[in-house]
């Protein structure tokens, strides 16, 4: 089952919404309803409060929206294949398919957001400021300014992955000429403000203010465990440059007739050969492939009379060459759910690469690396 669901494309860009947007949303408009206006503005009637809370609830996502939208829309501009924005719990954020090629590239793309962000703060506020009041529609005019105020300001601080963190990076980047250098530095920023947010929000919980605690806490977590995944995605990344699906690959993958039954399968390669997928050929044509997750899918009841060919993903598959980097080859698997690969020459098969492979491989370098 799918976490989020499209909504359609904007400027071409494709917007997801995941379903925990749906909570906060509820939470917000609920948070909003009975604490912050009826504080702010005691004389309306409680539709009132509830309408009014939901729009600001709203609001904050169509801030964070056309935040997102800023960094799309410039990286676009400058060469890069934004594959989507989707919003969530805590935000948003721009899927670009690839990091930035040079460091004024992520300096440009980092920024623009909390300055969008500012900048709408800006000239809503100066809105609001001429129409004063205390009506519903002045209180929405009011959040949406000091909301985007405090998005473009705790964006710019400089902890990996807030856009800050990104432009800190950028910097270090310009200055040292070394990637791996400046995301180590910028991501190390980000688990320290995630660790310092959690422990802040601890505080507040104790001081008897539980619902901002949490909520400081689970954005400190969330921002602690982003640069964690990052820190260890670059050390992935490092000890996989310049290696290729051939350096890794089984060079001979096993193959199976389309006929042979799943018990045949399991018991005559998964199990004596200790592989995890089989390629289905028929003289020298690729069929499909059969994985152990394929195999799962059927009662063990049906394995000894069902041949492959019935639960085997059929031909044609995703396929790697012997030349791919293993950067690329994983790249492949994430954005196509799967977790091995026939690798060809050709139409001839060489071999077969499957994530055990790619990691196996990294921890054998690790054994090595003194950085």
């Amino acid at each position: 089952m799918p976490s989020s669901i499209g909504v359609g494309r904007i400027l071409g860009i494709r917007v997801d919404i995941h379903f925990s947007l749906f909570l906060i949303v509820a939470f917000l408009s609920w948070s909003l309803a009975t604490g912050f206006l009826p504080e702010r503005y005691p004389n309306w009637n409680t539709a009132t409060y509830w309408s009014t809370g939901f729009v600001c609830a709203l609001s904050l996502f169509v801030s964070v929206l056309l935040h997102e939208f800023a960094h799309s829309l410039v990286a676009i501009r400058r060469g890069y294949r934004v594959e989507g924005i989707t919003l969530f719990l805590l935000g948003g954020v721009s899927s670009i398919a690839s990091e930035s090629r040079r460091a004024t590239d992520d300096f440009v793309i980092s920024v623009v957001g909390p300055l969008s962000s500012l900048a709408i703060a800006a000239i809503i506020g100066i809105v609001a400021v001429a129409s004063g009041g205390s009506s519903p529609v002045y209180a929405a005019i009011e959040y949406v300014a000091i909301i985007n105020l405090l998005l473009g300001l705790f964006n710019l601080l400089p902890a990996f992955p807030l856009d800050g963190g990104r432009v800190l990076r950028a910097a270090i980047w310009a200055v040292t000429g070394s990637f791996r250098r400046a995301s180590g530095i910028s991501t190390r920023s980000g688990q320290v403000l995630g660790l310092l947010l959690v422990g802040f929000g601890v505080y507040q919980v104790i001081q008897g203010h539980a619902l901002q605690g949490i909520w400081v806490a689970l954005v400190g977590w969330f921002l602690n465990r982003a640069a964690s995944a990052s820190r260890s995605q670059d050390e992935v990344a490092h000890a996989l440059e310049g290696v290729t699906v051939g350096d890794v690959m089984d060079a001979s993958p096993p193959t199976v007739s389309r006929d042979l039954t799943i018990h045949e399968a399991v018991f005559g390669h998964f199990v004596q050969d200790a592989v995890r997928a089989v390629i289905v050929c028929e003289g020298e044509r690729i069929l499909g492939i059969l994985s152990i997750t394929d195999v799962r899918k059927v009662p063990q009841a049906f394995w000894a009379d069902k041949p492959v060919r019935d639960i085997m993903t059929p031909a044609p598959l995703k396929s790697l060459t012997p030349e791919d980097g293993l950067d690329g080859a994983l790249s492949l698997f994430g954005e196509n759910g799967i977790h091995q690969a026939p690798v060809l020459v050709g139409d001839r098969l060489v071999g077969l690469l499957n994530r055990a492979h790619v990691i196996q491989y990294f921890h054998r370098i690790r054994e090595f690396d003194s950085d």
